[in-house]
């Protein structure tokens, strides 16, 4: 009989050692984002100035369909570029969206910035060039939705230029 208790007091060790290993394993995997942004790589605008949309919409997650949400009362703040990110700087400049998720960043200088963006429970950085070097900004659609561990969902900016 001690036998049979030893062998069955092993088997309960060998489940429980590897389910705990098998609990390691998916919490820390769960916790991974595979998606990484390009560092350096700015959006070109004249102005900043456009709308903020977005929404989370788990697998609904459409591009037509997240723009279709507008952002209002998010809270935009330009900071001077610098990489990597650190917290607790203060914003060279700050803007707030309207009920439509409009805003306007007013008399800015040609330099680069991290533009952070919280709104609608959602929050999303994204690094600008304001620069006369690009066709005439006529606005910016900021998706601050958020995004698959593939990168694609939100996370965008559309830049679109004045027609000539």
């Amino acid at each position: 009989m001690a036998a049979r208790e030893s062998c069955i007091i092993s088997h309960m060790r060998r489940f429980a050692l590897r389910s705990a290993a098998l609990a390691f394993v998916i919490c820390f995997t769960l916790q991974a984002d595979a998606c990484q942004w390009a560092v350096g790589f700015f959006h070109q605008v004249t102005c900043l100035k456009g709308k903020v949309v977005g929404k989370s919409l788990g697998p609904m997650q459409f591009r037509w369909l997240r723009r279709s949400f507008s952002v209002s009362g998010a809270k935009l703040e330009l900071y001077e570029y610098q990489d990597p990110w650190q917290e607790g700087r203060k914003p060279l400049a700050h803007a707030f969206a309207n009920s439509s998720g409009e805003f306007e960043f007013i008399a800015l200088k040609e330099g680069h910035y991290n533009l952070q963006i919280k709104g609608g429970g959602m929050e999303d950085w994204f690094d600008i060039e304001i620069t006369n070097k690009v066709p005439t900004t006529k606005q910016v659609i900021i998706d601050i939705s958020p995004h698959f561990p593939d990168c694609t969902g939100g996370h965008e900016i559309d830049v679109q230029a004045e027609k000539k």
